[in-house]
């Protein structure tokens, strides 16, 4: 092995973490069908379109209309959802919506900071962690 893989190995691991706060559950989303029925299952298409979009945020300011456009979307859906949640996802289904929120107001500002972004996708995971069926 060169004495520079491992220095570059853990170069590049720390570029990844650092990124625009894609976690390893939206690099593989689940599909709609491992989601919990009832209100994981209603919610599925909407939480996993904002995992989605969330990966096309970027590390700047500017965010491209169609990836503000899918955003507002999700989180109209989801939003209306979560109202009306059952309290063992209503607190980690508001969450989401409340981060989507300020992605898409920072977004429309041109003002996107990619922490907001990584919030994002840590109340992305907490859904998936909520509503996804773990496998024996």
């Amino acid at each position: 092995m060169h004495p520079t893989t491992p220095a570059l190995a853990g170069l590049c691991l720390a570029v990844l973490a650092a990124g625009c706060g894609q976690s390893s559950s939206a690099a593989t989303a689940p599909p709609v069908s491992a989601f919990t029925d009832g209100t994981c299952r209603v919610a599925a298409p909407d939480v996993l379109a904002l995992g989605k979009a969330a990966r096309g945020l970027g590390s700047g300011p500017a965010v491209d209309a169609g990836t503000k456009e899918a955003l507002k979307t999700a989180q109209d859906g989801l939003r209306t959802l979560a109202a009306g949640a059952e309290p063992a996802y209503k607190p980690s289904l508001d969450a989401l919506v409340v981060s989507t929120g300020f992605v898409r107001i920072r977004a429309d500002g041109n003002s996107y900071e990619p922490g907001l972004g990584r919030q994002l996708m840590g109340d992305y995971d907490a859904v998936l962690k909520a509503c996804v069926r773990r496998s024996a």
